[in-house]
């Protein structure tokens, strides 16, 4: 496919429906609730295991479609540097990884509020010891994989920075959007809580830069002296 001015709408399109199955399943997550050491935290997710379910399936749709704009985007960004288009489609590939991984672990969690429902007071604290564990190592898989889409999305916000497909102020905007998820993860990683703005803020960029490849597209003056 050639590089043209449709291609940053594609592009847009595909961002769009990331954001869409990601953020639905964000919505439907429901790990948040109750402590994660008590018993109402086991019960909970018994209640909610069909909204959980979806949560999971459309986390790892969104992570998918994440590797589909890698693999959209690698023939272009290799033509400006190969080393770049490397580099993205595999933190990408990675990420993906792990989104599988938390994922999995979050099954591990439905299995083990199963198991929960039809136990006695006598082994209570084993599950609720399990689950805590299970908790904990989902938000250390899911603040990493934050870390990586971070550098993933300064990796594209740079090349569009170089080749100005898109306007520089919102380039730049994405790499200091990205910089700020990134030492947001890094700190929740090292248990130092963190506001949530910090990672709202890039849901405010994405969406602006979403909108505005859907209208506007790549910048067509620039387009051929990448051919």
């Amino acid at each position: 496919m050639a590089l043209t001015k449709k291609t940053g709408r594609i592009l847009g399109f595909l961002f769009l429906l990331t954001v869409l199955a990601g953020a639905t399943g964000t919505a439907f997550r429901g790990l948040g609730g109750a402590e994660a050491n008590s018993t109402e935290f086991l019960e909970d997710i018994m209640l909610h295991m069909g909204q959980m379910k979806l949560a999971i399936s459309l986390d790892i749709l969104a992570s998918a479609i994440g590797v589909g704009i890698a693999l959209f985007l690698y023939s272009f960004i290799k033509e400006y540097d190969q080393r770049l288009a490397n580099a993205y489609l595999a933190i990408f590939s990675i990420s993906f990884t792990i989104i599988v991984v938390s994922n999995i672990i979050h099954v591990n969690l439905l299995s083990l509020s199963e198991e929960f429902a039809v136990t006695t007071a006598a082994t209570t604290d084993h599950f609720t010891t399990l689950a805590k564990m299970l908790h904990e190592a989902y938000y250390w898989t899911h603040f990493l994989m934050l870390m990586l889409y971070s550098i993933g999305g300064s990796v594209l916000y740079y090349f569009l920075f170089r080749t100005k497909l898109v306007p520089v102020w919102l380039s730049i905007w994405g790499i200091l959007a990205s910089i700020v998820v990134f030492f947001g993860g890094a700190l929740q990683l090292a248990d130092i809580k963190v506001s949530g703005l910090l990672f709202v803020q890039n849901g405010i960029y994405v969406l602006t830069f979403i909108i505005w490849l859907l209208v506007k597209g790549f910048n067509p003056k620039y387009i051929k002296g990448l051919e």
